[in-house]
């Protein structure tokens, strides 16, 4: 990209609209509201702001998200006026928790900002390209599962810019495509811990009696036994070292690598000490850590002057925006989730029965479900939502909360992997022209048939202790 056309995405990154301000102050409430176990109002002041941020950016949103944000406010404004007050109190509580999820989103927009430019991650992502033989498959593999923590998904859109540029004239598809897959795959397990991820939220918010601390430690060893499973049975061949910047062969430092790991582990620490400090909810935590964190990131590695601080604060508010249709999927997925539990909890006592299937079979039915459902053109996280609401606060929820939530993680991540429609696939499709099904389906249908398999038998054995 030339420096004119960078300098133009800057400036329009750095424009601030109504829904931006909106949105930014619908989060900071839902935080007070938090942290200081406040009144209610500030809740519901919080979800009126998310509903008018989404509003004014109507014209903006995706199909699918102005169906998702119609069907919610349908069902929210149905439940207040024809269902008993306790049910239509828990249509509201989903409503506040959706305002959660979409608050979450949106600030990780100001993330993307400060990370989107960073040469520090770019060098980073280049030491691990350096890397000879087989040897760059795996450390791509584990380099982006540690690396997306901060850049999510766009570690693979940055790969695959700096794959394009090195073999550019060349035929070397193949090559090609087993990076972005060693980086596709890595993502797919970090969103099985990521306390920055947003089915992470999604699972630490619905499910009362889980430990969020021992299910980051839980999660990420699973996560860690996952990449060492695929990496053994699903190691692609890499071709040549591919170096796209330096031209004299000297391999890149280690350097910007380095400083990136710490970056991650001083954010992840420093989430988890805010979760423990004040007893919030790790996405509160997360909430409150990320602004002041992309701006700390942008500060050090840009040197900005104090003058200039103004300026990044506008960009990193304006980019915001580029979550919008995300966010009003997942305000509205928390109320259709919600109510459809509220329907089901009507039909005599369908629950209560299912509820009392083998812990075992019902973690293993989640892993499915998701997964199938992901097949199905359905989106994953949408079916994540329901049976999070659905078991979370259920007699399974409240004596397995470990066990449900490693199936809804496990099933998150094989969703991601499985779905022709998740953004992954699609940026993978993109990168490779390639269509999604075939990346589903021919690409990945080995490597996410063992991620089911392990899983299946993770929570078998997870459900005797």
């Amino acid at each position: 990209m030339s420096k004119g056309a960078s300098a133009a995405t800057l400036q329009k990154q750095q424009v601030i609209s109504w829904a931006d301000v909106l949105t930014l102050t619908g989060a900071f409430l839902f935080v007070l509201a938090n942290v200081t176990s406040g009144s209610v109002w500030l809740l519901r002041a919080a979800a009126a702001l998310a509903t008018v941020a989404v509003l004014s950016d109507w014209k903006r949103l995706a199909t699918i998200a102005k169906v998702f944000v119609t069907a919610g406010f349908i069902l929210c404004a149905t439940s207040e006026f024809l269902l008993p007050a306790g049910k239509a109190a828990i249509v509201e509580r989903a409503l506040y928790q959706g305002v959660g999820f979409s608050s979450f989103l949106s600030v990780l927009g100001m993330l993307r900002y400060a990370v989107g430019r960073s040469d520090i991650i770019r060098n980073a992502a280049e030491y691990l390209m350096s890397m000879p033989g087989r040897r760059r498959y795996q450390a791509v593999k584990v380099g982006s599962h540690l690396l997306s923590l901060l850049f999510n998904i766009g570690i693979i859109s940055l790969l695959g810019q700096m794959v394009a540029k090195a073999t550019e004239g060349q035929d070397r598809q193949g090559e090609r495509r087993s990076i972005l897959l060693a980086a596709m795959r890595g993502t797919v397990l970090m969103t099985i811990w990521s306390p920055l991820g947003v089915g992470f939220a999604i699972i630490t918010q619905s499910i009362p009696n889980l430990a969020p601390t021992a299910f980051i430690i839980a999660a990420f060893a699973t996560a860690a036994a996952l990449i060492l499973v695929t990496t053994f049975f699903h190691t692609e061949v890499t071709g040549q070292t591919i170096n796209a910047v330096l031209d004299d062969g000297d391999r890149p430092s280690a350097g910007p690598l380095a400083i990136t790991l710490c970056a991650c582990v001083g954010l992840f620490g420093g989430t988890l000490a805010i979760h423990a400090a004040i007893d919030v909810s790790p996405l509160v935590a997360s909430l409150i850590l990320l602004p002041l964190f992309a701006l700390g990131w942008i500060v050090y590695e840009q040197r900005v002057p104090i003058s200039g601080l103004a300026r990044e604060v506008k960009g990193m508010v304006g980019n915001m925006s580029v979550m919008r249709t995300e966010s009003a999927i997942y305000l509205s997925a928390s109320v259709i989730g919600a109510t459809a539990v509220v329907f089901l909890d009507g039909r005599g006592d369908f629950l209560a029965e299912l509820n009392q299937l083998p812990p075992s079979l019902l973690a293993g039915l989640c892993i499915v479900a998701i997964a199938a459902s992901a097949l199905l053109f359905v989106p994953h996280s949408i079916v994540v939502v329901f049976l999070a609401q659905l078991f979370g606060a259920a007699a399974f929820g409240n004596a397995h909360p470990m066990l449900l939530a490693l199936a809804l993680s496990l099933g998150w991540a094989a969703g991601i992997a499985l779905s022709p429609i998740s953004a992954m696939t699609i940026t993978m499709a993109r990168l490779t022209s390639t269509s999604a099904t075939t990346i589903v389906l021919k690409w990945n249908g080995a490597f996410a048939a063992t991620v089911m398999a392990s899983s299946l038998l993770l929570v078998l054995a997870v459900s005797f202790f």
